[in-house]
């Protein structure tokens, strides 16, 4: 499950790639941008480069007649080939647009490809080398991809770790579906590891959600019904001639309900909170899943407000916290089944030991409510010889999370199996424990909740 090497190249990250045939496509993809290639040839740097060879990069996939010159970036694509097909198919308008007569559209053209190019590149680098081993550790990583437009509060974007150990091997994945195929190539300035697929910058949190309508349809209309998509959602716009800004969150936090979660309500509170006589009451509870101006992962938070950033195991505490010591297309959502599977695989481990752990409460978009959320991170290894494998354990008003640490182009997304109650989020209410039963009585309190201030 992937080849490790002890033998450190006197090669920068760049030569090694250069002088290997098998990522002869990821060098095009590289050489056109000059910051990339003396970044990646500087031998004083450290830095985690994930590389994807050749046979994984249809460099040469022909594109459709009329799609030459479209600088569309295929962030939305039907499977994980059809990425790499999608990011082949810009190396190659770029190589195109090389062998025609020279103009102003064409300068023009070569320097936005190159510019998209440049960022997906970037988003495949981490500023400090890591082995596997090392990588493991964490859940969420900052990549070398800042962008200019206030995502992530000007932070770098993330990428998240899964880590499953299958011993004696160790298997990674990367934002949930990407694997390490080969790991810890050794270099001058760091480290590579080759990857099945990809890695491409993420959209927003709703583009992510509303891309996967088989889990979150309900999600997505119910949002886009209460009018509450930009505090999900990060949009360019068009302003003044040809001045360009941009719309919605720039940092924010979502405990995301499947459409599976919405289907466990009784059905005439379903009926109700999508009927016009209940359009406040599933505003009201859809902003209680919301952060406004955060971003939490279980490693990670940022705090938009204040600029007080944390990450990497235990930090200090900034959100009420309580210190005890940071890919969705693959789920199916009849009945949450794989959301509830990923939450309890990733809780078992022979000879857990609790690397940190740590609660938070957390201000919500719904005025005076908040969120307790409990983070506890282990690392379990198995009585032969082999690595080590880190989980974590995640729960939110005391519900199990599922899948965590989605990175998102302006935040952090994570998602839930169960709709949150909005009276967990006031100090005297009492939790049964039983979310089933939890909405029995809706009748007797969410109407006059939802016209409340």
């Amino acid at each position: 499950l992937g080849y490790t090497s002890d033998f450190v190249q006197d090669e920068t990250i760049y030569q090694v790639l250069k002088d290997d045939k098998q990522y002869s496509c990821l060098v095009k993809a590289i050489d056109l941008s000059e910051s990339v290639v003396a970044l990646l040839d500087d031998p004083s740097k450290s830095l985690t480069f994930f590389a994807l060879p050749d046979s994984k990069f249809p460099c040469h996939h022909k594109h459709r007649h009329g799609d030459h010159g479209r600088e569309a970036v295929p962030f939305f694509a039907d499977s994980p080939d059809d990425v790499s097909h999608g990011l082949g198919d810009l190396i190659q308008r770029a190589e195109e647009l090389e062998k025609e007569p020279e103009s102003r559209d064409k300068e023009k053209r070569k320097q936005a490809l190159a510019g998209i190019i440049r960022k997906i590149v970037e988003y495949h680098i981490l500023p400090e080398s890591y082995e596997a081993a090392e990588l493991v550790q964490n859940s969420t990583y900052a990549t070398s991809l800042t962008l200019d437009d206030g995502s992530m509060d000007s932070q770098p974007l993330r990428l998240s770790i899964r880590s499953i150990s299958l011993p004696p091997h160790l298997r990674i994945k990367i934002n949930v579906f990407v694997d390490v195929t080969k790991r810890d190539i050794k270099a001058k300035n760091g480290v590579i590891h080759q990857i099945s697929h990809p890695l491409l910058p993420p959209p927003s949190i709703f583009q992510e959600t509303f891309f996967v309508p088989e889990v979150f349809s309900f999600f997505t209309s119910a949002i886009q019904r209460v009018g509450l998509a930009g505090a999900i959602d990060h949009l360019r716009c068009s302003k003044h001639g040809n001045n360009v800004g941009f719309l919605g969150a720039t940092a924010t936090t979502v405990f995301t309900p499947t459409s599976g979660a919405f289907k466990r309500l009784p059905r005439k509170l379903r009926r109700y909170l999508f009927s016009p006589f209940g359009r406040k009451a599933l505003k009201k509870l859809l902003e209680y899943h919301i952060i406004p101006n955060f971003v939490l992962h279980t490693d990670y938070f940022h705090n938009a407000t204040s600029d007080v950033t944390e990450s990497g195991g235990c930090f200090e505490d900034a959100l009420a916290m309580e210190s005890a010591l940071p890919i969705l297309a693959r789920l199916d959502d009849d009945d949450d089944d794989d959301v509830e599977h990923f939450a309890l695989s990733t809780n078992t481990g022979p000879l857990s030991e609790l690397v940190y752990e740590y609660n938070a409460t957390l201000p919500t978009l719904l005025q005076d409510h908040h969120l307790r959320v409990h983070v506890a991170r282990y690392k379990s290894k198995w009585p032969i010889p082999g690595s080590a494998r880190y989980f974590t354990r995640f729960k939110v008003n005391g519900r199990r999370v599922g899948l965590y640490d989605i990175p998102a182009r302006n935040g952090a997304l994570h998602v839930l199996s169960t709709i949150l109650d909005p009276r967990q989020g006031r100090d005297h209410y009492v939790d049964s424990g039983d979310d089933e039963a939890a909405w029995d009585d809706w009748e007797e309190w969410l109407p006059q909740w939802a016209v409340e201030n």
